[in-house]
């Protein structure tokens, strides 16, 4: 049975993710115990590979020019509160495996898969020896270092072909969350993401890495096919919906194609109160 989560991320409506100024900050070093009912997946201390990863001094733009609200910065601002409930969600519904692979998507562009993503890892790197890596795998349109504002990050690309070493691309902010952005397009995405090659490296990133959780952004299920045939490669699927403009039959048909390929672990209801019929 889909078990189905609605949450309203972003109770001001702001489309652009532009949240105006705001107090300069970093990613929180406080960290909340892992709740009593969720144990550790992996041992507290980093392999040694997470450990050798290269740390980003600086902390993601809180300024105006910031592509997204990167609110789980600001555990204060009550729509962190949004992120605290998923994460739990979240971590409710986690199969049984270590080192999940979870893949958030949209049924088409602009429902804010990016937004959801970013920020639900934040909330997880909040969570002492609790390791999260996010990947950018919207690979026709990569957005997370524009809502990080990380400028000079490279091609995904080269790592994913084997032809640059993870540990030379990924890079961690704080102790708890890597992540692995791309600053540009890449041309013929689709067979990139159906080769074994890429999943090989991932797979290997997976072994040697050993993250609590995987957060993969990806291509609209509705609008790039290639979403869809990559699903099985994940363990479960977190379905970021437009409250304003997603219907109801589109969230069906998600649900349709999803089906026997990757467990729906919940909806989440973005800028708006309910679906639109249609």
């Amino acid at each position: 049975m889909i078990r189905t989560l609605v949450s309203r991320l972003d109770p001001r409506g702001d489309r652009s993710g532009a949240g105006g100024n705001r107090p300069p900050g970093g990613v929180p070093r406080e960290h909340t115990a892992l709740p009593g009912s969720f144990p550790a997946l992996t041992d507290p201390s980093p392999p040694p590979a997470w450990a050798r990863l290269r740390r980003v001094a600086r902390s993601p733009s809180y300024g105006p020019k910031a592509k997204v609200r990167l609110i789980s910065c600001r555990p204060t601002d009550p729509a962190a509160k949004a992120f605290e409930h998923l994460r739990g969600h979240l971590l409710r519904s986690l199969p049984g495996n270590r080192m999940a692979r979870i893949a958030v998507i949209s049924p088409t562009p602009d429902c804010g898969s990016t937004f959801a993503a970013a920020n639900l890892a934040l909330s997880l790197s909040r969570i002492s020896a609790f390791r999260t890596l996010l990947l950018d795998l919207n690979l026709p349109d990569p957005g997370l270092a524009r809502a990080f504002d990380i400028k000079g990050t490279g091609p995904l690309e080269e790592m994913l072909t084997g032809a640059r070493a993870p540990e030379r691309h990924l890079f961690r902010i704080g102790e708890t969350l890597a992540l692995g952005l791309n600053d540009r397009p890449v041309k013929d995405a689709s067979a990139l993401m159906q080769g074994d090659e890429m999943w090989g490296v991932l797979d290997g990133i997976q072994n040697t890495l050993a993250p609590d959780i995987t957060l993969i952004d990806l291509p609209p299920l509705l609008r790039d096919d290639t979403t869809r045939l990559v699903l099985p490669m994940v363990d479960g699927v977190l379905l970021v919906a437009d409250g304003a403009r997603t219907t109801s039959r589109q969230i069906a048909e998600c649900e349709r194609r999803l089906c026997d390929r990757a467990p729906l672990l919940g909806v989440v209801l973005n800028r708006a109160a309910d679906v639109p019929s249609g």
